[in-house]
């Protein structure tokens, strides 16, 4: 007995993905590194195999009935290990359950959205929400068993799409929330003069609040960056239930001279 329709329509959804992901890693039209495409290539290969293994599959037949909604442990593997490759690097532009594109002629399962960004702005609220409302659309027909192979070719490539554009949103995204102008302001610092002990810090902030800035004229602190041979020194602190330093000379040396002010603030009680 050969392999169920289920199956075989179960198969036709794999290789049409593998095909997606086997352009990611080869086109030089699309923007990936050299690692991201090589895990686009891993999960082309494990649909590949997945494929081969829905095809190959001898069904179950239980009181003279062929049972269609079951997968070999083979083919459920790799569409696994897949998914977690998928969830793993979203720069590659896959859903983090891609599996349920092809397990929907087996089981009926419905086809989940990929995690909002919850973006901040009105334009990233609506870009996202158009992106959604299109997959959603596609889901509709995908989730469908009964679709032509043409159709459903042609709705996974779409839909593959829009998880791509999806993943570049999240990745402006993230740049977007990372410039200074976007990050959250650091409440100003009230100037005290150095604390000599722990308990005239504790009085300071329970005079002053939080935020307070204050030479370090006693204990410079180091900030473990070297440059061409010379380790800066940051001599003032700026707390804040925490610290950071703002005389070093860059970002780099700012935040690990700031690991050395947490430090003495910890210490100081």
């Amino acid at each position: 007995m050969s392999a169920t329709p289920n199956a075989r329509a179960a198969a036709h959804r794999a290789r049409t993905i593998a095909a997606i992901a086997r352009t990611r890693a080869t086109s030089t039209a699309i923007v990936l590194d050299a690692e991201n495409r090589a895990f686009a290539q891993w999960i082309s290969t494990l649909l590949t195999d997945a494929a081969d293994a829905l095809e190959a599959e001898e069904p179950a037949v239980m009181d003279g009935i062929v049972i269609r909604n079951t997968i070999d442990s083979d083919a459920r593997y790799c569409l696994d290990l897949a998914d977690e490759i998928a969830a793993a690097h979203p720069a590659v532009g896959f859903p983090p359950r891609l599996s349920q594109y092809v397990t929907v002629p087996m089981f009926g399962n419905g086809i989940d959205l990929p995690p909002s960004l919850l973006p901040g702005g009105p334009v990233l609220i609506a870009k996202e929400g158009d992106l959604f409302a299109r997959l959603l659309a596609l889901h509709a027909l995908l989730e469908t068993a009964s679709t032509t192979e043409e159709v459903t070719t042609a709705a996974l490539e779409s839909a593959f799409a829009f998880h791509w554009q999806h993943a570049r949103l999240a990745e402006s995204e993230a740049v977007a929330a990372n410039r200074p102008a976007n990050r959250p302001a650091v409440p100003a610092a009230v100037e005290i003069a150095t604390p000599a002990t722990p308990m005239a810090l504790r009085r300071a902030h329970e005079a002053h609040g939080p935020t307070l800035t204050y030479p370090l004229s006693h204990r410079r602190l180091p900030c473990h960056i070297s440059d061409q041979g010379v380790t800066h020194t940051a001599v003032r602190m700026v707390s804040h239930l925490g610290a950071t330093i703002t005389t070093c000379d860059d970002t780099t040396h700012r935040d690990a001279a700031a690991v050395a002010a947490r430090e003495l603030h910890d210490s100081l009680g």
